[in-house]
């Protein structure tokens, strides 16, 4: 596995993903869902999330009763995955981890 998008919406569950990097955000999203419409509110918590130096972590998880959102950070860019609440959790960090650390290095080169 070489943690690209395609390996993370190979996973079963995944729905969509979101990447914030700044000014830029890109969303994926099925057309259906509320998030299609939400970058304001995707960039209010890309502002709040990049803000503090000092993260616990580098994944933040969000449960609601019929969703999983997966946050993964690294540097400036943000990956938000949508996930029905069944996928497999370590298998989504796993492949999350790998394609955010991809997205810096592209980044950076």
């Amino acid at each position: 596995m070489k943690g690209s998008i395609k390996d993370l919406l190979n996973i079963k569950g995944v729905e969509g993903y979101i990447i914030a990097t700044g000014k830029n955000i890109r969303i994926k999203v099925p057309s259906k869902h509320q998030l299609q419409d939400g970058k304001k509110h995707i960039r209010d918590l890309y502002k709040e999330v990049m803000k503090d130096e000092e993260r616990p972590s580098n994944i933040i998880e969000i449960y609601l009763a019929d969703a999983l959102f997966t946050i993964f950070i690294s540097e400036s860019t943000m990956m938000i995955v949508l996930s029905q609440k069944e996928t497999n959790p370590a298998v989504l960090r796993m492949t999350g981890k790998l394609v955010i650390a991809g997205i810096a290095k592209v980044k950076h080169k």
